[in-house]
């Protein structure tokens, strides 16, 4: 059984970071390397109305973090947020966010309901060194996210060739698969967030960015930072509150206040938005 086949059937239940380790310790993961320039928003949400702090829209306070996420092993904390595939245009972030966010979502494209979320816009104020692990099999029939694009683009040009091994994109392949696949239990983060941590640490990385599982790769990207980047690179700059109507396959976002004060309706009609 060579080192994809014990990947596969790896028992995430029964198995810790150590045995991902061992596994991928005589393996090259192919990545590529990029920076995400200044003047960039980044944007996070929370599920709920009225927090316009900052302190209420950073990164999980660490003893909070008992179970691993995507990017996050357990008794560890990241900053997890959205760059939209296009800055002019936030409310593919804000889409983004929200289905990352939303119980609704997650629950079918046949729950009904409402829902309220605080969205806080991070920009940023030094230059991010950033991983992506995105290649030319993450997401392939979504064509609309310009982010996603460059990056398949990018591991296309760095990897693609015959400078790296067929066995390195197979597993690179399969570790970027890791990153989109719905989860059941905390515990099927087991291999991306492994990989995750180790290449953040190791390499000096600020952070590193994946597709929105819950929008099937479309709006953006996600990005889960370090403390220390978002201490140093980050300015937190104001709060947006919205709410998503959804009934069934229907549904649509509205903006409701900014920094705790409501927006004028005729500002924002539900027709633009």
């Amino acid at each position: 059984m060579d080192t994809l086949e014990k990947l596969c059937n790896l028992d995430f239940a029964n198995s810790t970071p150590d045995d991902v380790r061992e596994l991928l310790s005589d393996i090259k993961i192919l990545c590529v390397p990029f920076y995400i320039k200044q003047g960039t928003y980044i944007l996070r949400g929370r599920k709920g109305g009225g927090y316009i702090k900052r302190s209420q829209m950073t990164y999980c306070p660490v003893e909070k973090c008992t179970s691993m996420q995507r990017a996050t092993l357990a008794n560890q904390t990241m900053f997890y947020g959205v760059i939209s595939d296009n800055q002019a245009h936030q409310e593919d972030a804000r889409a983004v966010v929200t289905s990352e966010c939303s119980i609704l979502c997650r629950e079918g494209i046949h729950s009904i309901g409402r829902e309220v979320f605080s969205v806080a816009h991070w920009e940023v104020i030094k230059p991010l060194h950033i991983v992506s692990l995105i290649n030319d099999t993450t997401y392939p029939e979504v064509k609309n996210n310009a982010l996603l694009n460059q990056l398949r683009d990018a591991f296309d040009k760095f990897h693609g060739g015959i400078q790296s091994s067929e066995n390195e994109k197979r597993i690179s392949r399969f570790v970027s698969s890791e990153f989109c696949k719905v989860v059941k239990n905390d515990c099927d983060y087991l291999i991306s967030a492994t990989i995750a941590t180790d290449i953040i640490k190791d390499m000096n990385f600020d952070g590193i960015v994946y597709p929105s599982v819950q929008l099937g790769g479309q709006g953006g990207v996600n990005i889960a930072l370090t403390t220390k980047a978002v201490n140093r690179k980050l300015k937190f700059r104001r709060t947006l509150e919205q709410t998503l109507y959804k009934n069934g396959d229907r549904s649509f976002i509205r903006l409701e206040k900014a920094n705790g004060k409501k927006l004028p309706r005729e500002q924002f009609p539900n027709i633009y938005i």
